[in-house]
């Protein structure tokens, strides 16, 4: 099952879940949305209509993308939906061509990573200084972090449901990049093996990102966090 967080991405969702149909046949998709002024959630109920496995967790105000992962993987797990969960993105960004690849490999691995920095990964419409600052900082998160993850800010992420349960969701606060870092580190902490493919990422062509100064604070200030949790053997 899929969990995609969506906040005004009203125009991508017809041709995400086209793309995840043709590849995926009948995937259950969970779109977790946070009121999305622009019509997001009439969108997705339209689709609905016509599509039994499209499920809608309606949020009544922006609670973050961080809290909305948390919130469809806990009802996911609370009410046994599936035996794995996959996370992903709705501007189009991860492949859903790759979803078949995807489901595969969590069959023999706990958590499935598609990854733009192993072997044939890499990213689609980005200068170099996008493709510096993004190398760079998952360089600084794994080596700060101690995870073996090449791509540590990978949002395209596969978990068999069992991991899921055996961690505190609840006890992951972080938003944005830092959550797919910590989601990460607290799985490492706890004996996870991970297992990374690759992926193209392709920049967004419909929407606006929702990167902020905020975003970027919370992933410059995990790494250190986790390193202090490292040192002090918590």
């Amino acid at each position: 099952m899929l969990i995609i967080p969506t906040y005004n991405e009203r125009d991508n969702i017809a041709t995400l879940v086209g793309r995840i149909r043709t590849a995926a046949g009948e995937e259950p998709v969970l779109f977790v949305d946070d009121n999305s002024p622009d019509g997001t959630a009439d969108e997705i109920r339209r689709i609905q209509a016509a599509d039994s496995n499209v499920h809608l967790l309606a949020r009544p105000g922006k609670g973050g993308y961080g809290s909305a992962c948390r919130d469809g993987m806990k009802k996911i797990v609370r009410e046994n939906l599936a035996d794995y969960v996959i996370q992903s993105d709705a501007d189009l960004s991860h492949p859903p061509e790759l979803l078949p690849r995807m489901i595969e490999l969590l069959k023999s691995s706990p958590v499935v990573i598609g990854s733009r920095y192993v072997a044939g990964g890499g990213a689609q419409g980005w200068d170099i200084r996008r493709r510096a600052l993004s190398f760079g900082a998952n360089l600084y998160a794994r080596l700060f972090t101690g995870v073996p993850v090449h791509d540590m800010t990978a949002g395209f992420v596969g978990y068999r449901t069992d991991v899921l349960r055996k961690i505190d969701l609840d006890a992951i606060r972080s938003e944005g990049y830092a959550f797919l870092m910590e989601m990460k580190f607290n799985l490492h902490r706890r004996g996870t093996t991970f297992r990374e493919f690759p992926i193209i990422f392709c920049e967004r062509e419909a929407g606006i990102s929702k990167f902020n100064g905020k975003i970027l604070y919370e992933g410059v200030k995990f790494p250190l966090k986790a390193l202090g949790k490292r040192l002090r053997g918590a």
